[in-house]
């Protein structure tokens, strides 16, 4: 116990300049919960590339690939209402020297564009991605799966990882010998970094940028997990 306390103490003095943190011995613990639910929508991502020697012509094989594109999920019967199409990009490319660093003639010119296209059913996914992964200038297919009830699961996995963490933290108390008192805070980012931080514990920031988890299959899988991680902090009595 006065261990415990003391490194408490060491915390709180170690940050005191930078922010309030509890003045009070406490433990934090995650809890977790997950669950395997079988996916019934998509998005579905589709990156269309095209190139010339003429931009002109590089941007007239974008409009013909992109109405190719349009009319196949037409005649799939998906609204245009969930269909996105993203700000095409323009890129010049160049020759380069032996040592890479002085550009020279320019060799021609590529256009990318990302569609991306909501399936809130899921019968004709195998035959959309097999007819679209299929066509000239498409050089991306990407699927991300999920349910349309996600919330409702999630305020219940949410329920199950406070369970979780409760009993995580009786048990350390009890190791201890110790009290569990009452619940100080919570949050439920999954990320002791981020829960420390409310505190002034840890300071750092980080932004994490990149793509969701994909099936890139032309399949619907059986099942997908959706899980939850909640950090609380527990005050302690002697």
């Amino acid at each position: 116990m006065r261990a415990l306390v003391l490194i408490g103490c060491l915390l709180m003095s170690w940050n005191a300049i930078s922010s309030p943190i509890p003045d009070f011995p406490f433990v934090t613990v995650t809890g977790e919960s997950s669950r395997k639910v079988t996916p019934d929508t998509a998005v579905v991502g589709i990156e269309v590339v095209t190139y010339s020697e003429s931009a002109d012509k590089a941007f007239e094989k974008l409009n013909n690939t992109a109405a190719k594109l349009l009319s196949i999920l037409k005649k799939y019967q998906v609204s245009t209402d969930n269909i996105t199409a993203h700000q095409f990009a323009k890129d010049t490319k160049q020759a380069r020297e032996k040592n890479g660093y002085n550009r020279l003639d320019i060799l021609g010119y590529e256009f990318t564009q990302i569609f991306e296209i909501r399936l809130d059913k899921l019968e004709r996914y195998s035959e959309i991605a097999d007819e679209v992964s299929k066509m000239d200038n498409v050089r991306g297919l990407k699927s991300e799966f999920d349910v349309s009830n996600r919330e409702e699961i999630e305020i219940e996995l949410i329920g199950l990882a406070g369970k979780n963490a409760k009993l995580k933290a009786k048990k350390m108390a009890l190791g201890l010998d110790i009290k569990l008192g009452s619940v100080f805070a919570i949050n439920d980012t999954g990320s002791y970094k981020s829960f420390f931080a409310t505190f002034g514990l840890d300071n750092d920031r980080a932004i994490a940028f990149g793509m969701p988890t994909i099936d890139s299959s032309f399949f619907v899988p059986k099942h997908i997990e959706i899980s939850k991680t909640i950090n609380v902090l527990y005050k302690l009595t002697p």
